[in-house]
């Protein structure tokens, strides 16, 4: 993963935004880490895979008695 200032990240957004095809690029601030930019396609790939993870919690909360049907069925609706 690229790391870089967030003046590096003002300065050359539109080279950024070519290299997130091939790798995220975390953006640092006074030295920390404030965000990372990442591709379309690997968010949508991120996001399927929170769902699936909320989709098991809500079953196993089921299968062990802590959540209804509906109950679960309403937390996933939510999201």
């Amino acid at each position: 993963m690229k790391t870089i200032s967030s003046t590096e990240a003002r300065q050359n957004f539109s080279s950024i935004i070519s290299t997130v095809d091939e790798e995220p690029v975390t953006i640092l601030k006074q030295d920390k880490s404030i965000a990372v930019i990442l591709s379309s396609a690997r968010y949508k790939e991120l996001a399927r895979l929170e769902d699936i993870l909320y989709a098991k919690a809500a079953e196993l909360a089921i299968k062990e008695g802590f959540a209804s049907d509906k109950e679960a069925q309403d937390l996933l609706d939510s999201l």
